[in-house]
């Protein structure tokens, strides 16, 4: 279970997390292992076209760029000119291809990164990298219907959440339910990517994976959707449609939602109901007959 403590740590450096102890760290470590063989397994080189209940549409991947981030990896701060020689005498080279060879590189050379931690103080947020792991690790594998969709607007979310800021550009929230007691739901932040694609309309990545404690400020006067059909696009193309269960399942998660924490009902099925009165009329077998 994850703990207060250690969402606490979460949005701090590196350097003012107190470390954790060596257990912990290794404990950390096999997680992070874990996160990068699923993404290996099952996203890398994947795109996920998703058709949501209000009509909508989007297709979103989960980058090589963007791993080392979303696993609570300080990439930016970690390739700096400060810690070059951690990467030279830790990592044994200061040659990488970018974040995703970053993290190749780290995992490569882990028992070294432990020990230099337990030495000298800790160069990584472990806190930071157990939670976003976790949250990884939990999220659907988007082959199945289990998530739910927020279209997040930030100012809504300043309005209705008495001035709080919100730390992310994220335009779609995709959340499922945790099991967690401290953080109930998991989320996964994606915005348009900023590089222009001829193949796809809209084209989206992950920013961000976070476990809010205040579930209420991000959901108030939030539009909320479901999805329906999911393309997934890899070596192969597999469709699925969410069964009527599945849609229902997730319809009565957010009515809960809507009941314990006291918001505006803002789920959008309108695209989806139309769309089945549709298809239901076209197979209703009524044959037009021309009169003579």
């Amino acid at each position: 279970m994850i703990t207060l403590k250690e969402l606490s740590y979460v949005s701090d450096w590196a350097r003012k997390t107190p470390y954790p102890g060596i257990k912990y760290a290794e404990d950390v470590a096999d997680k992070l292992f874990q996160a990068v063989d699923n993404y290996n397994k099952n996203y890398k080189e994947k795109e996920y076209d998703i058709i949501l209940s209000d009509g909508s549409q989007f297709t979103f991947e989960i980058a090589c760029k963007n791993l080392c981030h979303m696993l609570g990896i300080d990439f930016k701060n970690l390739s700096s000119d400060y810690f070059k020689a951690f990467r030279e005498n830790v990592l044994g080279t200061d040659n990488f291809n970018g974040s995703y060879g970053f993290l190749k590189l780290l995992l490569e050379h882990i028992d070294d990164v432990l020990k230099y931690d337990y030495e000298h103080g800790a160069v990584f947020n472990y806190y930071k990298m157990m939670v976003k792991c976790s949250i990884f690790e939990k999220l659907s594998n988007f082959s199945d219907f289990n998530f739910g969709v927020i279209n997040f607007d930030k100012p809504t979310f300043v309005k209705n959440s008495n001035g709080s800021t919100f730390h992310s550009n994220a335009e779609k929230l995709l959340y499922v339910q945790s099991n967690e007691q401290n953080c109930p739901y998991f989320m996964m932040g994606i915005l348009k990517d900023n590089i222009d694609r001829e193949e796809v309309q809209s084209n989206y990545v992950v920013e961000t994976l976070f476990a809010p404690s205040n579930v209420r400020n991000i959901f108030n006067g939030q539009k909320v959707a479901i999805p329906t059909q999911i393309l997934i696009i890899g070596d192969a193309m597999q469709k699925i449609e969410a069964t009527t269960r599945e849609k229902l399942a997730l319809i009565n998660q957010y009515k809960s939602i809507v009941a314990e924490y006291d918001i505006p009902n803002n789920i959008d099925i309108y695209g989806d109901y139309l769309a089945t009165l549709t298809r239901e009329d076209n197979e209703s077998g009524v044959q037009l007959t021309r009169k003579r």
